[in-house]
């Protein structure tokens, strides 16, 4: 064989794509002595897989006294545990307050604290202490009501009253932004 063969049967070795055969072949042509300087690497690898495939054992009842000692042997079990001790505090934890909820909203709900329709039942004497006093509060309503009409008439005058302070100032100011020089008279005339 080429070594461009050899090489080409390496890289399938490699990938796990040879049979039997390519095996053998590659195995026949490592062990023979003109194997290529840049090939030799390989030539001590499948070296090793030949001495042990060739190995045998010393003992022949090896075997024998390995199961002799394994059925020997009490199986020793180790418990894993899939929960750290951490993790199962957590989770009773849990469980624990959601019960808790559990109870506390039953008795929420038996107690009939969420119901918005309540009887309330009330003698005459109240019935007409309540018809009083709403109608006192319509009347106070009503006044309150016309009052706050008289306050928007007064905002609506002050907001006049602002903007003629605002005119003022400015026909103030006027003088000096039309005649400046009339102002400087003035002003001596009065030292």
């Amino acid at each position: 064989m080429t070594t461009r063969e050899i090489e080409a049967l390496l890289e399938k070795y490699f990938e796990g794509n040879t049979t039997l055969q390519e095996e053998n072949i590659l195995r026949k042509f490592f062990r023979s002595a003109d194997v290529p300087d840049h090939l030799k690497s390989y030539q001590e690898m499948f070296g090793f897989f030949i001495e042990q495939r060739v190995e045998q054992l010393n003992n022949p009842v090896f075997e024998k006294n390995l199961s002799d000692l394994l059925v020997d042997e009490p199986a020793k079990t180790i418990n894993i545990s899939a929960i750290s001790h951490r993790n199962r505090f957590v989770y009773i934890t849990a469980i624990a307050a959601t019960i808790l909820l559990m109870i506390g909203l039953f008795f929420t709900y038996n107690q009939d604290v969420f119901k918005s329709e309540k009887t309330n039942h009330l003698n005459a004497n109240q019935e007409l202490a309540y018809a009083e006093a709403s109608e006192a509060l319509m009347i106070v309503s009503a006044n309150l009501n016309a009052g706050l009409k008289q306050v928007d008439r007064l905002q609506t005058v002050d907001k006049a009253m602002k903007n003629v302070q605002l005119l003022n100032r400015f026909y103030q100011y006027q003088s000096i932004i039309i005649n400046p020089d009339e102002i400087q008279q003035k002003s001596i005339n009065s030292k």
